[in-house]
């Protein structure tokens, strides 16, 4: 198991929207002590990351073209949407518009920027079971559409709903013994 300090960003340009970056760095004295357990699905790495022996999340990531890396975060509170790149130069705290495209469907959201990403919690139960059907997403924004591939995501995201619930129900079930830390 690998040590990990987990920086997920997701940004949008000025003239583009970016999809959310996910990074790691090692760990130091001043960052709290993270640990992550990595699993595949096709072109999907799974993540759960845990903060000391409680559990706080588990992922799905996959890199983009042009460094771009789209994220979806899950905990027992919801889901949310990230994307990222080192290239993004943002405001932090603005917010962007844009379109999600997901085959017919469509949704007008505003997503929260970081200086390199932008995220979205995704509430709308429509826009979720699409996620799962969907061959890609499309993130429009003023200057440029982002296309997330959903490849294998019907599994992925599977397993995103296992990994939480497995890892959310082991601290429950027996406080007093560590969580298996599978994705």
């Amino acid at each position: 198991m690998r040590k990990t300090a987990l920086i997920s960003v997701l940004s949008l340009g000025p003239t583009c929207v970016a999809l959310a970056a996910f990074g790691a760095a090692p760990l130091t004295a001043a960052f709290a002590a993270e640990e992550a357990k990595t699993d595949t699905v096709g072109p999907w790495e799974i993540e759960a990351t845990f903060k000391g022996d409680k559990f706080d999340r588990c992922s799905i990531t996959r890199k983009l073209d042009d460094e771009i890396v789209a994220s979806f975060v899950k905990t027992g509170d919801g889901l949310t949407l990230e994307l990222s790149s080192p290239n993004w130069k943002l405001d932090r705290g603005k917010l962007y518009p844009v379109k999600m495209t997901l085959g017919p469907a469509s949704f007008d959201e505003q997503v929260s920027a970081e200086a390199s990403s932008v995220s979205f919690d995704v509430k709308d139960e429509k826009f979720t079971a699409a996620l799962r059907s969907a061959n890609a997403l499309d993130v429009v924004g003023a200057g440029a559409t982002i296309r997330v591939p959903l490849d294998k995501s019907t599994a992925a995201f599977d397993r995103l709903d296992q990994c939480v619930t497995k890892n959310e129900r082991a601290v429950e079930t027996n406080p007093f013994v560590a969580p298996a830390r599978r994705p």
